[in-house]
């Protein structure tokens, strides 16, 4: 560590050296912690498939269906072969639509089969009453990131530019002609564009409970009376549907103006356009690195993927939670998994001392935040249980006139058709949201759920290596930020069964709004070396590092070999990172987590034990008047 740069730049004297010798790789738009781990896992998971490969004896059912994909997906000749050709069967479906009824008629195939339709419908749990599941609907995504590109005519111009270019390209690799072309691309853009006044920027749809916002039958069907939205609601879950969740009341509002007959030719060419960028990456090698290209160019990404890495996750991608219980259970085990579980509950009691020694909350509040606390559901490792489409995969292979776009195709029926079954019935809260071989962490607000995957539980996060203070400032203090996310802006309210409902006295409310303000002139327009953050994007994320470090430096502290330095720097060191200029800019304009740089340095300028640690003074960059902390849990 360079001590010198302690008092005006922890984060840099913690990471200097690294920051100095990382290596972005050619194929990401950063280098990370996070990156790094995930790294190590892919090389292990692309071992452990090339072993299978050779040997698929032991492997269940499932895990030999993901050899046979990735055994297609990495046949690079067969694919180089076939060519386009696979795409025909979708460029047919949409070909054959002439009007809005066509579309009608056919809408509930295409989203079964995953094509790309101006609008849709998720299954999701009723924010109201989380043991129930409902249906939301909600327009499909802009071209471009967010809205906040197209406010900037100049910005706007060159990104639709670079798209307009790349996509060209990827069209004329399919084999459309240049008339074509201009047309369709000149026609996509003009749907496009009627879509960006009524959809949510970033920092909108940061404010999730927002999305909530339900619609009788009636209502919605005297807004979309040029298209029976209704009907197909209905068809997809195969029973009546008396009320949608609307995620956008100004996507619905404005319906029949945008989804219309006179609009119908934008639309059909918008459909093409957008699954030919959806689906290039099942054809060749050239049509998936032609469709990637808009993506890498926004990123700062340098190349596209190798062919070999490629392939690997095409197949895994489809059977990721096959593949991570496997991981899960071989690479962490059962002893692990008790030792970290017992770790989140250590969390989970100091925050419920924390909660009653609250100097600002009534005990009524308290008393229900720490009901919320005790039924919090602790997930560590790997799941108890898969989600059961996986036993209904068939790969057919090459050898029975499969492809790669058909394997999709019939893939996505089964597990759409899966996900509209859960309509109306209570959700299965043992389903996680992620393999335990992805390195991440997630609450989840309407199980009122933390969510720990094997992957993220190495070092620097967590070890047995490690002293306890440097497994407290990693993994303790992931755990105490998932948890301090059923307290965030968002998740305070949820109650303790993951319904929406305020639990707070009136009081207790306007304090917690003021202190979320707080945070958020705390962070809003700090400088990051590649523009200011949004202090509104990233309440929720600064909310959970600020309770999840404190929470998590009051457990080290109960130790008698706890060390501050050891705390400290491990929590900066987590958080390095290494970006293309271009990443940088684009997350600070759609991530809802603040620059790494902020989420080391401001969230320990925030701490009073830093401060004190290292007596920081008003001379130094990291001091912060203590009238200027923002302190919630």
């Amino acid at each position: 560590m360079n001590k010198d740069q302690i008092k005006n730049n922890f984060y840099e004297a913690v990471n200097g050296k690294w920051l100095e010798k990382a290596v972005i790789p050619s194929d990401k738009p950063s280098m990370s912690a996070f990156l790094e781990l995930h790294l190590d896992i892919e090389k292990t998971l692309l071992e452990l498939t090339a072993k299978w490969e050779k040997d698929q004896s032991g492997l269940n059912d499932n895990l030999k269906k993901f050899i046979k994909l990735y055994q297609m997906t990495k046949d690079f000749d067969k694919r180089k072969e076939l060519g386009t050709k696979p795409f025909e069967v979708i460029l047919n479906k949409i070909n054959k639509l002439n009007s809005l009824k066509d579309l009608e008629q056919a809408f509930e195939d295409l989203t079964l089969e995953s094509i790309e339709t101006p609008f849709g419908f998720a299954v999701m749990q009723d924010f109201m009453n989380s043991n129930n599941q409902v249906l939301y609907f909600g327009a499909s995504g802009l071209f471009l990131p967010d809205t906040s590109y197209y406010k900037d005519e100049k910005t706007k111009a060159q990104l639709i530019g670079l798209f307009t270019q790349t996509t060209t390209q990827l069209l004329t690799l399919y084999g459309f002609k240049s008339e074509e072309i201009d047309k369709l691309l000149k026609d996509a853009l003009a749907f496009d564009e009627l879509l960006v006044p009524v959809t949510k920027s970033s920092v909108e749809k940061a404010d999730y409970v927002k999305m909530y916002n339900p619609m009788s039958k009636a209502d919605v069907q005297k807004l979309t009376q040029n298209f029976n939205v209704m009907e197909n609601a209905e068809a997809l879950v195969k029973q009546t549907v008396d009320e949608l969740i609307i995620l956008n009341p100004a996507f619905i509002n404005a319906f029949d103006s945008i989804i219309n007959d006179e609009n119908f030719e934008i639309i059909k060419s918008w459909m093409i356009v957008n699954n030919a960028i959806r689906f290039a990456s099942d054809l060749t090698d050239e049509l998936r690195v032609a469709a990637g290209a808009f993506g890498r160019a926004l990123s700062g990404t340098k190349e596209a993927q190798s062919k070999e890495k490629f392939a690997f996750y095409q197949a895994y991608n489809r059977f990721s939670q096959v593949v991570g219980l496997y991981y899960g259970e071989n690479y962490f085990g059962p002893v692990a998994k008790n030792d970290v579980k017992t770790m989140v509950y250590e969390m989970i009691e100091v925050y419920k001392e924390r909660i009653t020694d609250n100097d600002w909350l009534n005990e009524k509040t308290k008393e229900k935040a720490i009901k919320k606390l005790s039924t919090l559901n602790v997930h560590v490792g790997y799941p108890d249980e898969l989600p059961p489409y996986y036993d209904q995969f068939e790969i057919k292979g090459y050898e029975k006139g499969s492809d790669l776009i058909q394997e999709r195709l019939a893939v996505s029926r089964i597990i759409t058709a899966y996900d509209f079954a859960k309509y109306n019935k209570e959700p299965n809260r043992n389903i996680w949201g992620m393999p335990a071989s992805m390195v991440n962490a997630y609450y989840s607000p309407t199980n009122n759920q933390i969510v720990f995957p094997a992957a993220i539980l190495q070092k620097p996060y967590y070890s047995l290596e490690q002293t306890p203070s440097e497994n407290y400032g990693g993994i303790g203090a992931v755990m105490a930020h998932e948890i301090s996310h059923a307290f965030d802006n968002n998740g305070a309210k949820f109650d303790e069964t993951g319904s929406l409902n305020n639990w707070w006295t009136e009081d207790d409310l306007k304090a917690f709004d003021q202190k979320a303000k707080d945070m958020i002139a705390l962070f809003d327009g700090v400088e990051t070396g590649f523009g200011p953050c949004n202090g509104e994007l990233t309440v929720s994320e600064n909310i959970a590092d600020s309770g999840g470090l404190r929470c998590a430096l009051e457990a080290s502290r109960k130790r008698e070999d706890h060390n501050f330095e050891e705390f400290f720097k491990n929590w900066a060191s987590v958080w390095r990172n290494k970006s293309s200029v271009e990443y940088s800019q684009l997350l600070l304009r759609v991530d809802v987590h603040g620059p790494s740089i902020l989420r080391a340095n401001m969230q320990l300028s925030n701490l009073p034990e830093f401060q004190e640690f290292y007596q920081i003074t008003e001379n130094d960059k990291m001091y912060l008047p203590k009238e200027k902390m923002v302190s919630i849990w």
